[in-house]
């Protein structure tokens, strides 16, 4: 999984999260980068594994195209197109893309303690 270093979305800028034009060339990228709020388009091949992790923010995990299964609360949950789940700071969880999967991925970023 390797963001790629490309220019964020600024402010009212439409973000095409699914082209056909764009497959299969489609990567994962940070799509929005600010001090509250990361939004990354997630592209996995089938089979690809994110180790289990946690992040201090809120997070949702929105799959756009194809399968993925989210481990997370002691739970295995599938996730296929059009279908999203919340997870609450500092979740444990991991992915496992069942097929060439798309997600859209939102973290709220936490402040660090003074």
């Amino acid at each position: 999984m390797s963001l790629m270093a490309l220019k964020h979305a600024r402010s009212g800028e439409v973000i095409h999260l699914l082209r056909a034009d764009q497959l299969p060339e489609l990567k994962s990228q940070a799509l929005v980068s600010t001090p509250e709020l990361e939004v990354m388009r997630l592209v996995l091949n089938a089979g690809h594994l994110v180790p289990s992790h946690a992040v201090a923010g809120s997070i949702t995990i929105h799959c756009l195209q194809g399968s993925i299964e989210v481990q997370a609360d002691g739970r295995r949950q599938t996730l296929h197109a059009n279908d999203m789940i919340y997870l609450a700071g500092q979740a444990e969880h991991a992915l496992q893309a069942i097929t060439d999967t798309v997600t859209l991925v939102t973290i709220l970023r936490v402040p660090a303690p003074p």
